[in-house]
């Protein structure tokens, strides 16, 4: 039996009920249900994206009712899966489609590869997995699979390294069962050739595996070096008089630009207890009541490791309830969209 044969025998026998797939394996798929399950996937744990997902189709159930959605909607049902660029960009594609495709994604890879938030990858998963195409698809488990299959030195991290992955994915996706074996591709990197502790002696292809062979699995692929930019700041928490609290579109901030998120900025860490001058572009201490320090917490973004401390500020102010800007404290769960700002509502014990 060959290598792709082996694959989709196993796949079929392991393969895992998702909420957006179908039963049948053999089914055509909705390319609306591929391409959202898909954006979420990127970066995030299948756990975490089963909840998110059936959350959001039910209240996004077509590409017409997204693209009607107001920025602030989606980024509400998008809370907790971090990157909120992934979110806009699909709010703005939903739109592009409403508006020249009739609501439909597009027929070909070009016009996919061209709207925002959808690159090879999700191209080539839309085509292959809801259509049925032969399509190739390249992402993070299939590159730890290629390097392993046949002990590649090197990542996809230049277009020479990148084209000879992309030539060993349509080598994979060359036969009319294409859209099996890029799925079970997918689901043998998740479950089975995993980063750390892979379960090799169950996999389909060991056989064929060098790196197992040679039992060098650990050394492929290559480590990926990672530079992180440290950022050290404050959040303020200001809340008025009659329970709201403030939040800004701080088109100053290093890692959340035009999101609706608390005021912070770069504070280096002190003793001092304060009232910071830079806070004052937010709230003029003539209005503030109290505050206080409330601790510190840890948070990564992007390219980003943060390290912020939290100011709680009590105002002397009674906000308007038509203020976009301030948000009951009964409804910040609901409100805010992404998790930098949660981190920092729950040190000041909001």
């Amino acid at each position: 039996m060959s290598s792709k044969n082996q694959l989709i025998s196993w796949f079929l026998k392991n393969r895992k009920a998702l909420p957006w797939r179908p039963e049948d394996p053999y089914a055509f798929r909705n390319d609306y249900f591929v391409w959202i399950s898909e954006i979420m996937l990127q970066q995030t744990q299948v756990a975490a994206v089963c909840e998110h997902f059936s959350r959001w189709i039910l209240r996004f159930p077509k590409i017409s009712d997204l693209a009607k959605a107001s920025e602030k909607d989606v980024l509400s049902h998008w809370q907790g899966l971090g990157y909120y660029s992934r979110a806009k960009n699909i709010l703005r594609t939903a739109q592009i489609l409403v508006r020249d495709y009739n609501g439909f994604l597009p027929a070909s890879r070009k016009e996919l590869e061209a709207l925002p938030g959808i690159g090879k990858y999700t191209a080539g998963a839309i085509l292959s997995l809801a259509r049925h195409e032969k399509e190739a698809i390249l992402d993070g488990n299939l590159i730890r699979i290629f390097s392993r299959l046949e002990k590649i030195p090197f990542l996809p991290d230049q277009k020479s390294s990148s084209d000879f992955y992309w030539n060993i994915a349509r080598e994979w996706s060359s036969s009319k069962k294409a859209f099996l074996i890029n799925e079970a591709l997918m689901e043998l990197g998740r479950n089975c050739c995993k980063v750390k502790n892979p379960t090799c002696n169950v996999c389909p292809l060991k056989a064929n595996c060098k790196a197992f062979i040679s039992k060098q699995i650990s050394l492929f692929p290559p480590k990926k070096k990672k530079s992180f930019e440290e950022w050290i700041g404050l959040v303020l928490v200001i809340e008025s008089e009659n329970g709201k609290i403030f939040f800004t579109d701080n088109d100053q901030s290093h890692f959340l630009k035009k999101q609706k998120t608390l005021p912070h900025f770069e504070f280096p860490y002190s003793e001092s207890k304060n009232f910071p001058a830079k806070a004052e572009e937010w709230i003029s201490f003539n209005l503030v009541k109290e505050f206080h320090f409330c601790g510190r917490f840890k948070h990564s973004i992007t390219r980003y490791k943060i390290d912020c401390n939290v100011l709680h500020v009590l105002t002397t102010q009674k906000i308007s309830s038509k203020n976009p800007n301030w948000i009951s404290k009964k409804n910040l769960l609901k409100e805010t969209a992404n998790s930098f700002s949660l981190k920092a509502l729950k040190v000041a014990s909001l």
